[in-house]
């Protein structure tokens, strides 16, 4: 349920004979393609107060009928209050009721519990309104009846929760479809219960808060920004809606508002590793890497079983930022929780060329293309072959060259051209594929 940063080591050179400062760039387009697939499952918080179990396909295909019977329902009579109904609605609602009565029971944080009050409160209205009572056929009855006179302090009333118009309790029960409709996949489904309880309530600031969920799982970053924008007006201290936003906001590439969200987040009590991880992604896109290690440090705290990628990632930062050692403490501690972390022996490798450490440099690409074969990525495999290939020619050029006279390059760094520049295609845990 959120929410794709691929930084790319500008690799320009190794060092002809001398160590080399290398230039570590990260791209835009890159950190935005590889940002999901790092993220937290449930990147993306979606509103309920109840756990939601699995349930079996033939569930959600049943209640996609109840929603698109509701909906029909509702277009026939023009509202959902107190409605003459035909014999076959009566009794095509005391189904629906028989199976929501059979699976929810007495169960009253039941994620569907909404929805069986609201075909009650149907067959109530109808049967109040339009079908005569024993007492009005057998009046004799009347007389009949016990009146209780037990005190009103043993009586149990509900007078601090007061009941739900007809119109609430219709859009309570059309968002309770919406949510379970959504964790069965039936995302474009789910959208249209939300859109029905919103048309019934329109200050149902959940509706559009889970709205916007949905609508960002389809993509629809521009929707779901406008969907969270109202959740926001409706509720400004909905630290949730604030997060959701701003990842919204940066898959739009609006990255300084997207931290201004994350910000705003924070500050509401929303401390949790996904939100410092977006917005030191954004952050890094802004060319703030100081802010953005600073974040990534905070990401190492708070989730420990997150922590390799992050490790990786700040050592790219770290680089960039040409603080070589910590770069390499990174990338190494990223290897000793991972052991098989391919993408970490090749970054740790580039800088360990840079560094002129060519044998450190040759074992880590090593390492890197025996995982990457092993694992089939063949992306990261030609990249490790082609840093490999170099390698060996500028080992090749400093063993055929003429010795100079010492101090020649002191105080001075010389990068040379051999190296290209890393494809867009490396690092696959930054890409992700857009599902």
């Amino acid at each position: 349920m959120l929410m794709q940063t691929q930084p790319e080591f500008n690799v320009s050179a190794i060092l002809d004979s001398d160590p080399a400062v290398p230039d570590l760039t990260l791209t835009p387009s890159q950190l935005s393609e590889g940002f999901e697939l790092i993220q937290i499952q449930g990147r993306i918080q979606i509103l309920s107060a109840v756990d939601t179990p699995n349930y079996p396909e033939s569930a959600y295909q049943w209640l996609t009928g109840v929603l698109d019977g509701l909906i029909d329902f509702g277009q026939r009579h023009g509202h959902y209050g107190t409605i003459k109904l035909t014999e076959d609605e009566y009794q095509w609602l005391n189904e629906i009721l028989k199976k929501l009565i059979f699976s929810i029971g007495e169960n009253e944080n039941h994620p569907l519990a909404p929805l069986m009050e609201f075909v009650i409160r149907l067959i109530d209205n109808y049967e109040d309104a339009y079908v005569p009572k024993l007492t009005e056929l057998f009046p004799e009855l009347a007389e009949e009846e016990i009146v209780d006179t037990s005190p009103s302090e043993n009586k149990q009333t509900n007078v601090n929760t007061p009941e739900l118009s007809d119109i609430e309790l219709a859009a309570h029960a059309f968002f309770s479809m919406g949510y379970l409709l959504y964790h069965g996949n039936r995302i474009e489904k789910a959208i249209s219960a939300y859109d029905k309880a919103i048309v019934l309530n329109p200050d149902f600031w959940k509706a559009f808060y889970n709205r916007g969920i949905a609508r960002y799982d389809f993509k629809q970053y521009a929707e779901a920004m406008t969907d969270f924008n109202k959740a926001i007006e409706l509720n400004h201290n909905f630290s949730s809606a604030y997060y959701n936003r701003g990842i919204a906001r940066f898959k739009l590439d609006r990255h300084e508002s997207a931290i201004a969200d994350f910000d705003k987040a924070i500050t509401l009590g929303f401390n949790c590793a996904e939100v410092y991880y977006h917005r030191a992604s954004a952050n890094t896109l802004l060319g703030e890497y100081d802010a953005a290690v600073s974040d990534y440090d905070k990401v190492i705290a708070l989730k420990p079983d997150f922590v390799e990628e992050t490790y990786n990632i700040r050592g790219i930062l770290r680089s960039e930022l040409g603080q070589y050692d910590e770069a390499i403490a990174d990338y190494t501690e990223a290897i000793r929780i991972k052991p098989d972390y391919a993408e970490a022996y090749a970054y740790r490798g580039v800088l360990e060329a840079h560094l002129g450490r060519i044998n450190k440099a040759r074992s880590d690409f090593q390492k890197a293309l025996e995982l990457a074969k092993r694992s089939e990525n063949n992306n990261l495999k030609a990249f490790v072959e082609n840093q490999l290939q170099q390698l060996n020619q500028v080992v090749s050029k400093q063993n055929n060259k003429k010795p100079r006279r010492g101090g020649q390059w002191k105080g001075k760094v010389k990068i040379a051209d051999d190296f290209d520049e890393l494809p867009e295609s490396f690092m696959t845990f930054f890409h992700g594929e857009d599902k």
